[in-house]
């Protein structure tokens, strides 16, 4: 039974199974901004937030998440509609992966911490790509957790991007944390 996901595609299961780790996502997720040019304007940032939320609620899966996204984001009604580095043909998905990864790393830091640990273990993902920043520098390693979340909060936040590598380090960052004595399942 999965109680912390390996990569982004475990994240469901993961929640599922560990409802401390879930809440304490979930609760995070309510007064945090999704910054972006897919989610400017209107209400696509609520739209998306409302989105994670039901996500992280267990009451839709990533399929739907996509969907969702499609319905409630519409690409016509942006500002940058037919911009294709916006909207290239797999936009809504990098929408929820991206903040899948991002609300599930920054609440699994968290949790990580009211457990005890001081540091996490960033396993490989086998969906990860092999040049990427967070895969060189981060990945089969063992990390302080309080830097990786102020860089996750600084870019995610408080959109500085120019922040050292964490993960998610890009919005198509597979990894995600889990803890320190989980490495020797690799």
């Amino acid at each position: 039974m999965t109680q912390w996901a390996r990569h982004y595609l475990e994240i469901p299961e993961a929640i599922r199974n560990n409802n401390a780790l879930q809440s304490k996502i979930a609760g995070l997720i309510p007064g945090r901004p999704i910054h972006g040019k897919r989610t400017q304007g209107g209400n696509r940032e609520q739209a998306a937030r409302d989105i994670m939320i039901d996500f992280f609620d267990c009451q839709i899966d990533y399929s739907d998440a996509y969907e969702r996204v499609l319905q409630d984001l519409p690409e016509h009604e942006s500002r940058h509609a037919g911009n294709r580095q916006v909207f290239s043909s797999d936009w809504h998905e990098a929408v929820v992966r991206m903040q899948a990864v991002r609300f599930y790393n920054h609440g699994a830091f968290l949790y990580l911490k009211d457990l005890g640990h001081s540091e996490c273990y960033i396993p490989h993902s086998s969906h990860e790509y092999a040049d990427s920043d967070c895969t060189r520098t981060l990945a089969g390693g063992t990390w302080e957790i309080d830097p990786l979340l102020d860089r996750l909060v600084e870019r995610y936040d408080n959109e500085n991007y120019n922040t050292p590598v964490t993960i998610p380090s890009r919005p198509n960052c597979t990894h995600t944390p889990v803890p320190p004595d989980e490495a020797e399942n690799e």
